[in-house]
């Protein structure tokens, strides 16, 4: 780029106002009479001279740089607004791009979808029925599945507890039926006893009285019977032996208590001893001195055939 203002024309403009400023003195001084310059002004005139001229050079100088920076600022100027103006238009050609590729693929998905709206809906809607039905199809299956096992294990459950409910009524039902008949038995041999006793048939008294005692006994741990039917029935034989024995009660008596229906009875026979006075010291040696049983215990399953005479029935 050309310089604004050459060194000529400074030097033109320098030189004019050096001119100036020597011409001025003597305009101021015109009234008075002309004299001859001293030395030392011809010396300050051209200190001066000198001095105007190293500013000359100086401006001149920075008048250079000025232009020089001037000229590299106009340059990076231009460089700048070249490149922002080719970047500007890469960019609005890529933007110009992308804005008919982004309207050329909205027609191509407008079409697509017009297409598939038109002739793939009903495919869609086949294919989502069709998985609709399945799935309902096997959670109807998977539920039905569940339903019969749950209602199975239910059923065996059920099966089970009844099955327990029942063996235990059954069994509890046998077992009373068993209480019902042993307190039956007792109830008919201590009857027969007693109407033996009544009409002094000791002998068959005593038996029946014995076999009634068994029965309480084998009765007596289910709490089928009271205590006071077992103390009844052990003082009614007692007193049929002393009945029956009279002097002899003692040998009688001890021989009958050898037997085994009487081991376990102690509270029974203590209250025999209360009505008949003469069992209290055969129980006190009984107590201390214990023999081994002689006699076989009678069993209850059935009386005695030769319980009562046939006359006394």
């Amino acid at each position: 780029m050309p310089r604004t203002f050459p060194s000529q024309v400074l030097r033109f403009i320098a030189s004019i106002a050096v001119i100036i400023l020597l011409a001025t003195p003597p305009a101021a001084a015109a009234p008075q009479k002309p004299a001859p310059p001293p030395p030392t002004s011809q010396a300050q005139l051209e200190a001066r001279v000198k001095d105007l001229e190293s500013r000359l050079a100086a401006a001149e100088q920075k008048a250079a740089s000025a232009a020089m920076e001037k000229d590299y600022i106009l340059r990076t100027q231009n460089h700048y607004e070249t490149y922002y103006k080719e970047v500007f238009s890469t960019q609005t050609h890529i933007l110009w791009t992308i804005g008919v590729t982004a309207t050329l693929l909205s027609i191509t998905l407008a079409a697509v979808f017009f297409i598939a709206g038109r002739f793939g809906f009903n495919i869609f809607d086949r294919r989502i029925e069709m998985a609709l039905k399945q799935a309902s199809a096997d959670l109807r299956t998977e539920f039905a599945e569940r339903l019969a096992n749950e209602t199975n294990a239910l059923q065996e459950a059920h099966a089970s507890e009844l099955k327990t409910l029942e063996d235990g009524l059954t069994k509890r039902v046998a077992q009373q039926e068993q209480d019902l008949t042993t307190r039956s038995q007792y109830q008919f041999q201590f009857a027969q006893a007693f109407s033996l006793f009544a009409n002094e048939s000791w002998d068959g008294a005593i038996r029946t009285f014995r076999y009634a005692l068994g029965i309480y006994k084998q009765g007596k741990p289910r709490g089928i019977f009271e205590d006071r039917q077992g103390r009844r029935v052990t003082a009614n034989i007692f007193n049929s032996i002393r009945k029956r024995d009279g002097a002899k009660f003692e040998v009688a008596a001890k021989k009958e208590l050898e037997l085994d229906v009487y081991k376990g009875l102690e509270d029974e026979l203590n209250f025999a001893a209360t009505e008949v006075p003469e069992l209290g010291p055969l129980l006190k040696e009984r107590n201390l001195a214990p023999s081994p049983s002689s006699a076989v215990e009678p069993r209850p399953a059935a009386p005695p055939a030769d319980s009562t005479p046939k006359d006394e029935l």
